[in-house]
């Protein structure tokens, strides 16, 4: 199956696979390398965690989805295609931006690193929904798993580049030139997106009316949340973030409150865990066609509360390098299974419209944003034990609300093709 779908579609299996390296290598390299560049800088947690608020973008992909989607269908049968135009737009000023993050470091250009934050996130998220929309219309839901790995192991890899690979360039050649030189690996993207053919005549299910879009939109969202309930999907995807976003938003100051040095960080948190991630995003992409969704997921919040625990250990116990390397990669194998089955949860759910998927990713996005902001706060205010044992609790209510609510959607999707 997997080759039958390489040979298919591998114009667009590569343009997915370096568009998710290109969104590892924005989160990473602002979201770690850059907050332990400030914190070698001697800016304190809570003003790092204070700058990551400039992410805030990343939740925004509802709001900007419709009018993306929009320019899709109203550009349809022009000569060029409108995908490809916005692809180059945001990969230059991604490039641009990127480029420049390692000359912000002190706290005279706190502001002016956070504006290029915001900028770089604003494109990247543009990116991500024209992603999403490739991966809606192109693949058929059975291929959601298979997808959902590629593109895992594309962020991966491009988590590395900026996390891995920058680090190392700092030890030798400084701050600037380290956020420069992976800062090229945007290109790979851009000769991807020149040789797709992404054709848009075979985007059949892209039938919404250009001219009523942000109507339509209003009233697909409405519909879906009253069909599926609210307050469920919010416990959903709660469970799903607030232990993955909070250690990993944290982690790069947690380690180097552990004495770990900065090379030591970057083999143990990108080295190994680019091999870890890869094999955790493989063998959630098998565990879902074998053992389906649900119980992937109930096991995915089980997990994140052992990594909780984990963290709470490493807390009372200073271990020796080995030990924390051997456990933060127990850790990282979790989070890099659960990302492949929360994009799978919302894939299934979505409806095949990009729209609702983006809202999704904006709630998600928004809960991560949240989590590693408030966990700057708790940790300032109480400490690192009491944030991880909030991470534990956090994976509780999602644990019970899943199996109802998986019910309730396939019994709603019967209930629709039915009328259909």
């Amino acid at each position: 199956m997997v080759r039958k779908n390489l040979n298919r579609n591998f114009a667009i299996v590569s343009y997915m696979f370096f568009s998710s390296l290109l969104s590892g290598l924005v989160l990473v390299g602002i979201g770690s390398s850059f907050s332990l560049m400030l914190s070698e800088n001697g800016i304190d947690v809570s003003s790092i965690a204070h700058i990551l608020l400039a992410t805030i973008p990343y939740s925004w992909k509802f709001a900007i989805s419709p009018f993306i989607k929009n320019l899709i269908l109203r550009y349809k049968g022009a000569k060029y295609n409108v995908i490809k135009v916005i692809a180059y737009i945001t990969q230059v000023l991604i490039f641009l931006g990127f480029s420049s993050l390692g000359f912000w470091n002190d706290k005279k250009n706190l502001l002016l690193g956070a504006f290029i934050i915001f900028c770089i996130v604003l494109a990247v998220s543009i990116h991500d929904i024209l992603r999403a929309h490739m991966k809606l219309i192109f693949f058929q839901e059975k291929d959601f798993g298979f997808v959902s790995a590629v593109e895992n192991t594309g962020f991966r890899l491009g988590m590395f580049i900026s996390g891995a690979c920058i680090v190392y360039i700092a030890n030798y050649a400084g701050w600037r030139i380290a956020f420069m030189v992976p800062a090229f690996a945007v290109w790979l993207v851009t000769i991807a997106t020149l040789f797709a053919k992404f054709k848009q005549k075979e985007e059949g299910d892209c039938t919404d009316d250009p001219n009523h879009f942000l109507k339509n939109y209003l009233k697909v969202g409405y519909i879906f949340f009253k069909r599926y309930g609210l307050i469920a999907l919010l416990c959903i995807i709660i469970s799903f973030k607030v232990t993955d976003s909070t250690i990993n938003g944290l982690k790069p100051m947690f380690i180097h409150s552990l004495g770990v040095n900065r090379v030591a960080y970057a083999n143990m948190v990108h080295l190994y865990g680019l091999i870890t991630m890869t094999i955790a995003g493989i063998v959630a992409g098998i565990a879902l066609g074998k053992i389906g969704l649900t119980i992937c997921i109930r096991y995915t919040f089980l997990a994140q509360a052992i990594v909780s625990l984990i963290f709470i250990y490493l807390v009372a116990c200073h271990d020796n390098v080995m030990t924390i390397t051997i456990l933060v990669n127990i850790a990282t194998f979790v989070f890099g299974f659960c990302g492949v089955v929360f994009r799978t949860f919302i894939a299934s759910i979505s409806d095949r419209d990009v729209n609702i998927y983006t809202i999704f990713l904006s709630i998600g996005s928004l809960a991560r944003i949240c989590s590693y902001s408030l966990a700057g706060l708790v940790m300032e205010i109480y400490s690192w034990q009491t944030l991880f044992a909030l991470c534990l609790i956090s994976n509780i209510p999602g644990y019970f609300f899943i199996p109802r609510f998986l019910k309730t959607a396939i019994s709603q999707t019967k209930i629709a093709n039915k009328k259909i």
